[in-house]
């Protein structure tokens, strides 16, 4: 597989996606998308302990312009790559990535589903390098459902390629 983006990881799809999730803590957002993605057969039962426990020891929240979370767990815990995305209904505190106790107020987290550790960087920055972009957001905030959510984001991935 190349790394401009082909890979099957680098989808967003509905099925493990959430629209305008409302919830308290990083631990609800979490928890809510680890459930749909196993119940929607992403995912191995082990997925949700494996994902919570990974972002205990290394947070996964980013402190761009518009804060964003973008969680994932070991490889053996994923059954289909893909990924996740939730908008959240209200900010919600994430550990910061790297940081030492510092936490970001995410709008949005990316679950990441990855069958291949090596593809993982790829995708990583391919995400970072658009939640730096100053609209994206904006167009999913726009979003009028769950379809058209999944849609926008996957053209935003998209022109991410092409950038």
């Amino acid at each position: 597989m190349s790394s401009t983006g082909t890979a099957p990881e680098a989808s967003v799809h509905r099925d493990i996606s959430i629209f305008r999730l409302d919830a308290d803590t990083d631990v609800d957002v979490l928890a809510a998308l680890a459930e749909q993605a196993e119940q929607n057969g992403w995912v191995a039962p082990s997925f949700r302990a494996a994902l919570l426990e990974r972002e205990r020891g290394y947070p996964t929240g980013l402190p761009t312009v518009i804060p964003v979370a973008i969680p994932h767990a070991d490889p053996v815990h994923v059954l289909r790559p893909g990924l996740g995305l939730a908008v959240l209904a209200h900010p919600v505190q994430f550990g910061e990535m790297g940081g030492v106790g510092a936490s970001v107020s995410a709008r949005a987290v990316v679950l990441i589903l990855v069958q291949n550790p090596d593809e993982q960087i790829v995708l990583l920055t391919r995400l970072i390098g658009l939640f730096q972009r100053p609209d994206w957001f904006d167009r999913l905030e726009h979003a009028a459902d769950l379809n058209d959510l999944v849609t926008v984001f996957g053209n935003l991935l998209a022109e991410q390629v092409s950038v």
